[in-house]
């Protein structure tokens, strides 16, 4: 990284930048008014702000409003103000408890003051970068916008006068902006794509130069994610599916039993509950527990009533085929600054292959490449041999689209997380029961249904549970991102320490504003690729499995970006080949905002 730059003299001679700012007391700061002469600016403001309101009040409303004191300034007094501001304690704590009267001043004079018109002179330039630099909320969330964009404002009026930026000021600058892109930024990718840019205007300021190379080492430790889905066999899968199967369906004879106006007889003879719901192994169903007060049998009962939402029990039977949908997309962690599976697209130490990943990393924000950006690229890929990158280039792209989302699929993939789950706690705490019951399913899943609904300690596995019997899809506004999506107990999946991710494979799959960038740069180099039939096909997978929705709401698309790129791609590659392709995206993706360009490309061909 190097600094260059206007407003700062060269580098390694010899000179810093100008001092902090000195309080300057004169008639013309402040005026010349009775009682402020020959004090500080921010003691003027403490005394004028003191004299207006009680500032021993624990009220947050005082702690907040706004002062005529700092109405009655002049942007230039607002100036002097802020530079004083810098050494004062608190004002970054919005916190009141135990803070001293002048503290809540100075934090009030903080808050309220970038909200005025403020000017400053050169020699503030020094307090201004310690305002910026010292203020920790600036580097880890996308709080207080207009602190920091009209700071740097500030600083570009105090360099536009003559201030300058020292080496030193320029390193602090890029290290703020290296840590606010390496933080754990919000879910929310508008937010992250401000941080982002909220980085990228500090390298302008200190006239760091950041290269693609800097870029890649900072993402090439990989994206593992070291909670995937183990790849091996579970050669008891079908046999918990199963279980699964008849657990559910004798569920719902217990609920039928109790919704109908005949009561049946095994709910009043014990001789009867005994035939009716016969013991198996070591699983065994009390009558007497039926009298019990804390029975979970009103979980299972509240869903009389209703017509919608109860699970077929032979999708259990056919969930040991989902588990390889999840183990396929839960191999990297989507979601992070890291570029997943990256020694599957390049070798690293081959330097024409890492300046070919570095055009991808660093390409521009945009749905189309430019066509110097082609050029750039075509060039490094024919120094590498054009098939070679388009055998490492396909590989890699099937890591993201393959297998091909869509609802359905995405549901079957959620079943399969499930229920790989579930066998792993069922093996730890019943790994006797495949060999031991393989001949009596129906008897072990009706033995098993009457105590989780009967007994409220029964000390069987926490996956065999009363809410089998009903979906588990999110619904949001009348949108849903599964349809189909069975009543197992979802993963918890933890740290070494036992501390809980609060994740899940839906989280790890969608796209952090890093790889959506880097994920673009692949969609436009596999149109430049000699097969063509072969990229169409890669663009529509990509396009399809990136317009999928893993939640409902605004962002619950996996990634919009991508799918935006790769159907502007595959449009612009033109020519009547991809006219079947484009026909069935329409059909396909339903998102009005994605599936536009589809629809013109259509109607223009009519």
């Amino acid at each position: 990284m190097r600094f260059m730059g206007f407003g700062r003299k060269g580098l390694a001679q010899g000179f810093g930048r100008k001092g902090s700012a000195e309080p300057q007391p004169s008639a013309r700061i402040f005026g010349d008014r009775e009682g402020l002469r020959g004090h500080s600016p921010f003691d003027r403001f403490f005394i004028q702000l003191e004299s207006e309101r009680d500032l021993n009040s624990s009220s947050y409303l005082e702690h907040y409003r706004w002062s005529k004191a700092m109405d009655d300034l002049s942007p230039e007094e607002r100036g002097e103000l802020l530079a004083d501001l810098v050494d004062q304690p608190g004002i970054h704590d919005g916190d009141i408890g135990g803070k001293s009267a002048r503290e809540k001043a100075a934090y009030n004079a903080h808050y309220s003051i970038y909200n005025r018109d403020i000017e400053v002179r050169a020699e503030h330039l020094g307090s201004l970068l310690k305002l910026l630099l010292g203020n920790a909320r600036l580097r880890k969330n996308f709080y207080a916008p207009t602190t920091f964009d009209t700071l740097l404002k500030l600083i570009g009026s105090a360099i536009k006068q003559g201030a300058f930026l020292s080496s030193g000021d320029c390193a602090d600058l890029a290290a703020m902006a290296a840590e606010i892109r390496g933080s754990r930024r919000s879910n929310r990718k508008a937010d992250a794509k401000k941080m982002i840019a909220r980085a990228e205007k500090l390298e302008k300021l200190a006239g760091a130069q950041v290269s693609g190379t800097e870029f890649l080492m900072r993402r090439c430790e990989g994206a593992e994610n070291p909670w995937a889905i183990a790849d091996g066999e579970r050669p008891n899968a079908q046999f918990w599916a199963d279980l699964f199967a008849e657990v559910t369906v004798a569920l719902e004879d217990i609920r039928a039993a109790n919704k109908s106006s005949g009561k049946a007889a095994w709910l009043r003879d014990p001789a009867a509950f005994a035939a009716a719901w016969p013991a198996v192994g070591d699983v065994v169903p009390r009558f007497a527990a039926w009298g019990d007060s804390d029975r979970p049998f009103a979980s299972l009962i509240q869903h009389n009533g209703k017509r919608a939402g109860f699970t077929d029990p032979d999708a259990y039977r056919r969930l040991p085929a989902t588990i390889a949908l999840a183990q396929a997309h839960s191999r990297y962690v989507w979601n992070s600054d890291q570029i997943p599976g990256l020694d599957v697209l390049a070798d690293l130490e081959n330097p024409e292959w890492t300046s070919l990943v570095e055009t991808m990393i660093t390409q521009r924000r945009a749905t189309r490449a430019t066509a110097s950006w082609q050029k750039e690229a075509l060039a490094l890929c024919r120094s590498l041999g054009l098939e070679t990158v388009e055998t490492r280039l396909h590989a890699w792209l099937e890591l993201f689209h393959t297998p091909i989302l869509d609802m359905a699929v995405y549901t079957d993939l959620c079943n399969g997380e499930r229920f790989a789950a579930a066998i792993d706690r069922l093996e730890d705490q019943h790994s006797d029961w495949p060999q031991r019951h393989a001949g009596e399913v129906p008897a072990l899943g009706r033995a098993v249904a009457m105590v989780i609904a009967s007994e409220a300690q029964h000390g069987l596995c926490g996956a065999l549970h009363s809410q089998l019997t009903r979906s588990d899809d999110h619904v949001y506004k009348n949108t849903r991102a599964t349809e189909g999506v069975l009543g197992l107990a979802k993963p918890q999946y933890k740290h070494a320490d036992g501390r809980s991710t609060y994740e899940s494979l839906g989280s790890w799959m969608r796209m952090s504003v890093e790889n959506e960038e880097f994920l673009r740069g692949a969609v436009w180099l596999v149109a430049l690729m000699p097969d063509r039939a072969r990229a169409i096909d890669a663009l529509a997978k990509v396009a399809q499995t990136a317009a999928t929705y893993l939640w409902t709401g605004d962002e619950g698309m996996r990634s919009k970006i991508v799918a935006n790129a790769a159907i502007a791609t595959l449009i612009a590659m033109g020519g009547s080949d991809i006219d079947q392709t484009v026909l069935r995206l329409s059909r396909t993706i339903d998102n009005c905002t994605i599936n536009a360009p589809l629809f013109k490309h259509l109607n223009a061909g009519t």
